[in-house]
């Protein structure tokens, strides 16, 4: 979505308030799909100053995710501060471009915040999501009967636990 900067416009130098609302599609996180319930708002300030609107607001959005131990659902809230300058860009000029070279523009009187907003919300997602700092994912059943020797032994961690075993007595 667009946010309408109009006012910034009018009045250069002046601080305009607002509170802009940017849904984010579900992507993939290091190979985890992380969805986004609800949009993101960004709320704040804007400023023209002579040819560059400074923006200058807190990102909220509740990340979704599974818990990299148990798998269970887990909700992240992203809460970062925004403070990026956008160029005005005349849609005449025919400048060369970098490909390596990343700015943000805008022309005429409204400006493309969901790139911006996408970034920030990626860049403040943990590497791992966890329900809980003490979950200790899903329970290994080691199985208790009159043939414990044979199924421990059938067990894929039975290599582990003889090692750990083995340690134990030493």
């Amino acid at each position: 979505m667009m946010l309408d900067i109009s006012e910034a416009l009018r009045a250069p130098g002046a601080a305009i308030p607002f509170k802009h609302l940017e849904p984010l599609e579900p992507m993939d996180v290091l190979g985890q799909t992380v969805t986004y319930p609800e949009p993101a708002v960004v709320e704040g300030f804007f400023t023209l100053q002579d040819e560059t609107l400074v923006i200058t607001a807190q990102l909220r959005v509740t990340a979704l995710a599974n818990c990299a131990r148990c798998l269970d659902s887990v909700a992240y809230s992203v809460d970062v501060p925004v403070h990026e300058s956008f160029l005005r860009e005349d849609p005449r000029d025919q400048a060369e471009e970098d490909p390596w070279e990343e700015r943000l523009v805008f022309s005429g009187h409204r400006v493309d915040l969901s790139h911006l907003v996408l970034s920030l919300a990626v860049l403040d997602l943990p590497i791992r999501f966890l329900c809980e700092g003490a979950c200790k994912g899903p329970a290994l059943l080691i199985p208790q009967g009159p043939n414990d020797e044979k199924t421990l032994d059938e067990h894929p961690f039975s290599a582990l636990r003889q090692l750990f075993t083995k340690n134990q007595e030493e």
